[in-house]
């Protein structure tokens, strides 16, 4: 996704196809906002120096996407609520910038309401499958470290479709949001029932390598821990014909009784028994 010509705030907005099917605006819909925040950040840079043929002056090159911290704060319904995206580089030590985006939701008395806000690490391409300390290097939160794949409860094979990747052919940010979307919806759709009120995300962090992959890619999945009023779960997408992780998740999932308090409610005694049974 390229930053739009016209950096006008109002000029995007909720559209149909951006909600899911409880009519609020999909985790993956907000990414790309995201991304389009983060496009125009690094589009107002300036341009990085590039080596003359003598190779006498060296600049950054090229960053991606390495790590995202998103934090859910508000749900949206209504298509055509316009949306304002504001992001601010950031430049750390090491390499790394860090892009900090706010997502907003504009009422028609003007007022933004906060919908979403995210850090996105970016630094030199990782060609390579993602190593347990690999977001440390990031200076983001720390996706949950791989485990044995025998120890993944859930576990699925997904086709990559052509669009899911990037010219170098590693996954692009939002076809790795939507293919952990996917690991979620395997994950609770097989529990959820066992739990009252509505599971919303409240947090997703991952990390992302620019490793080529295949045809297919393998999604696992487990519930890594339980807190007094939301769970961790873990996800991580794995190339299965060469065993790189290429993209790996940790998502604080919550449970809200009524949409009107979005304040989380803690689980009974039954409901924290039936989340640590299933923890891998």
């Amino acid at each position: 996704m390229t930053a739009p010509r016209d950096c006008g705030q109002g000029r995007l907005a909720i559209r149909f196809s951006d909600l899911d099917v409880a009519g609020h605006v999909n985790n993956v819909a907000w990414l790309r906002f995201v991304h389009i925040g983060v496009s125009r950040a690094l589009a107002s840079r300036p341009p990085p120096h590039r080596a003359n043929q003598a190779g006498a002056e060296r600049g950054p090159g090229e960053i991606a996407w390495r790590c995202a911290d998103i934090r859910y704060r508000r749900a949206i319904q209504a298509v055509g609520t316009p949306i304002t995206v504001r992001a601010n580089p950031v430049e750390q030590t090491d390499g790394v910038l860090v892009v900090a985006c706010e997502v907003g939701a504009v009422e028609p008395d003007g007022r933004v309401i906060d919908c979403v806000t995210a850090e996105i690490f970016l630094g030199p391409p990782a060609m390579t499958a993602l190593e347990p300390d690999a977001s440390s290097a990031h200076r983001g939160p720390k996706p949950a470290p791989p485990v044995p794949t025998d120890r993944w409860p859930w576990s699925m094979v997904v086709p990559v479709r052509a669009t899911d990747r990037t010219d170098s052919g590693s996954l692009s940010p939002t076809a790795a949001a939507d293919l952990l979307q996917e690991a979620r919806h395997d994950a609770l759709s097989s529990w959820r029932h066992g739990l009252r009120g509505r599971l919303i995300v409240a947090r997703t962090v991952f990390g992302l390598s620019q490793a080529t992959v295949r045809g297919e890619i393998r999604l696992d999945s487990r519930c890594s821990r339980v807190g007094r009023a939301s769970v961790d779960l873990a996800s991580c997408g794995v190339d299965p014909a060469s065993g790189a992780v290429v993209v790996r998740s940790t998502t604080r999932i919550a449970r809200l009784m009524t949409g009107t308090d979005p304040s989380a409610t803690p689980w009974s005694d039954a409901e924290r028994a039936l989340l640590q049974d299933i923890r891998g």
